[in-house]
């Protein structure tokens, strides 16, 4: 990296990596961190639903034919044959479940809860909370891409309570019915998995709005296929390699809480304060919150292989505002 090395280094940020494991679903601590399961939520709290879509919403169109019958599927339409009848039910089984649970408020699914005494514990990150605890739902069907309707798709709820008065919530009625079934096969609720938390000193990540600005104030150095940025790309992919743990599938499932967060598209600061429509916002007004990635062990998959980004305005943050966190989803 050579002169480049001083200046990334200056820029790096403390963030809280958050590494999955297994754990003992008959012996999880309350409270604690971790991923999906059920949740321990206040004895007073309702499980948190997003409500109906819109009639425009739904989907309408014709079976697609060459998805389910491939290139021949022309003749099987024309014939009327029995693989053709049998995919034409399926389809319509599928859109009428769809329709189903689209057309009536639904619970969200519970995708991790936050101690933040624990990660104070590790290191104190500038601007969050000592304590209290931060759980995160989210519907993984319909996903939140990030504009503001879809705000009604996901919820995070902070919360002060001491451990006595939280309760383990057990998941919806709605989640065994017949159609959720058929609309998510693998099921609305994730498999638990342990957060272990770890305090990172990182330079900015290729696609962050810190390297945007590096590399606007000097282009030239800075080309797609020059010799820093391959030489900064190589540093990444050597340190992913070097810690699977935290940087799982070659740093395609980081799960984190505060820091720059990894883009997967555009810099999430930024297109988070486009999609908010606050004309006087920028990309510095926004802290990234947390980040969860699709995790095969949970059964959670956001796109393709995609990230979940909450993230706070600063001052929103200060004040423990975390009802006005924004969501957005990034994907492959």
């Amino acid at each position: 990296m050579g002169e480049h090395a001083a200046g990334l280094a200056r820029m790096a940020r403390y963030s809280i990596m958050l590494a999955p494991g297994p754990i003992d679903e008959t012996n999880m601590p309350l409270g604690s961190s971790r991923l999906g399961g059920e949740p321990d939520l206040p004895v007073d709290f309702d499980w948190p639903m997003r409500p109906a879509f819109e009639a425009q919403d739904n989907w309408t169109g014709p079976i697609p034919g060459r998805l389910l019958l491939g290139p021949s599927h022309w003749l099987h339409r024309l014939l009327g044959t029995e693989k053709w009848k049998q995919a034409s039910q399926a389809w319509q089984r599928a859109r009428d479940a769809e329709r189903s649970i689209r057309n009536r408020d639904w619970p969200l699914s519970f995708v991790a809860q936050i101690d933040f005494a624990e990660l104070h514990a590790v290191h104190a990150l500038d601007g969050f909370p000592s304590s209290g605890r931060l759980l995160l739902f989210c519907d993984p069907f319909d996903w939140p891409w990030g504009e503001k309707a879809d705000q009604a798709r996901t919820r995070a709820i902070y919360t002060e309570q001491p451990l006595e008065r939280l309760q383990r919530r057990r998941a919806p009625p709605e989640f065994a019915e017949p159609e959720a079934r058929q609309v998510m096969p693998r099921g609305f609720v994730f498999k638990p998995r342990l957060l272990r938390p770890a305090a990172w000193l990182m330079p900015p990540p290729l696609r962050s709005c810190a390297l945007d600005d590096l590399r606007a104030e000097r282009p030239g150095a800075w080309k797609q296929d020059g010799p820093a940025f391959s030489a900064y790309r190589q540093f990444w992919d050597d340190l992913h390699a070097r810690h699977p743990d935290i940087f799982a599938e070659q740093g395609q499932m980081i799960h984190q809480v505060g820091g720059s967060a990894f883009s997967i598209q555009e810099p999430v600061e930024r297109e988070t304060a486009r999609l908010t429509a606050d004309a006087s916002a920028t990309a510095e007004d926004w802290q990234l919150v947390l980040q969860i990635s699709s995790d095969v062990d949970a059964g959670m998959e956001w796109g393709d292989t995609g990230r979940l980004y909450l993230s706070a305005r600063k001052q929103d943050l200060a004040a423990r505002r975390f009802d006005q966190c924004w969501m957005l989803m990034q994907c492959y």
